[in-house]
């Protein structure tokens, strides 16, 4: 079995936790479970992620607070009043758009409704809501403070978009000798993916996180190799619509020869052939674009 190597939001996630129950002691907190549970909940794989739903957990830890809270008075260690404080919670996060604090804010409520000493119920949520809140914290804090080298984002993304250019080569080739269609689904998904990868290089980068340089280009390259494949996607899903068996022009015949080093047959002629060879070019333009853009043929 081939060991992996242990990976940074590991490492980081390891601190953080570890650094919590540190602080717990220190400040002689009842409850450094809780502190270490918000420390591990707030461990994202990149810094913009973490800043990005830290508020949004903060005012979810919070409210499970308050309604943890007014529960415990209306109906303590109800079964039924606690399913309903679960629903209220989870609805009201929701239609507040802090879908990432439903979590939290559950664990919160929860705790405070289950262990609360009768007659003590506000210092208890408070101590909670404390102890939350100090976790979340450092486990945001120990995020920005311990990042990847500058150029780690930017190799992630660069791998996915070479992968997904490997499989663009892969699609077109079973279609071109064997007209197999392959699922545009598994497509879109992992370009959805790369787009995802890119907003996170994009906010890591606003941020100023990693010490990217002003100069980069990465930018304009990766902007421009995601249309690339946009293009690509689009141009494959009305070939694969065309229910046609049109032969290549000249140009399109040499150009793909040479990309997999395969001759071709010849193909029967139809009306259709324009249409076909038109978005046969576009992708291949595209194709040797996206190779120059991101240098996929370099090894890493």
């Amino acid at each position: 079995m081939k060991l992996k190597k242990i990976g940074m939001r590991t490492i980081k996630t390891a601190i953080a936790v570890s650094l919590s129950i540190l602080i717990s002691q220190i400040l002689n907190l009842k409850s450094p479970f809780f502190v270490g549970i918000a420390a591990i909940i707030s461990m994202k794989a990149s810094v913009a992620e973490s800043l990005t739903i830290g508020k949004d957990r903060m005012l979810g830890t919070i409210f499970g607070a308050i309604v943890a809270m007014v529960f415990s008075y209306i109906a303590p260690m109800n079964i039924l009043s606690i399913g309903i404080g679960v629903i209220v919670i989870i609805y009201t996060c929701n239609l507040l758009g802090w879908k990432k604090a439903v979590q939290i804010s559950l664990i919160v409520f929860l705790s405070i409704i289950l262990n609360y000493e009768e007659g003590n119920r506000i210092s208890y949520a408070l101590y909670r809501t404390g102890d939350t809140l100090i976790g979340l914290t450092i486990g945001t804090l120990i995020n920005y403070f311990f990042v990847p080298p500058n150029t780690y984002y930017e190799k992630l993304l660069k791998h996915s978009i070479r992968d997904m250019y490997h499989l663009l080569e892969v699609t077109l080739e079973g279609f071109i000798w064997n007209r197999e269609k392959a699922s545009l689904n598994k497509l879109k998904d992992f370009l959805t993916a790369i787009e995802e990868e890119y907003n996170i290089l994009n906010k890591e980068t606003k941020l100023k996180i990693g010490k990217y340089q002003e100069t980069s280009n990465y930018k304009s390259n990766f902007e421009k190799a995601i249309k690339s494949i946009e293009n690509i996607y689009n141009h494959l899903t009305i070939l694969f619509n065309m229910e046609i068996n049109s032969s290549l022009d000249e140009d399109n015949r040499k150009t793909i020869e040479k990309l997999f080093n395969r001759r071709l047959e010849e193909n029967a002629n139809d009306e259709l052939s324009i249409i076909y060879n038109y978005h046969m070019r576009k992708i291949l333009e595209e194709l040797n674009s996206l190779e120059h853009i991101v240098n996929l043929r370099k090894t890493e």
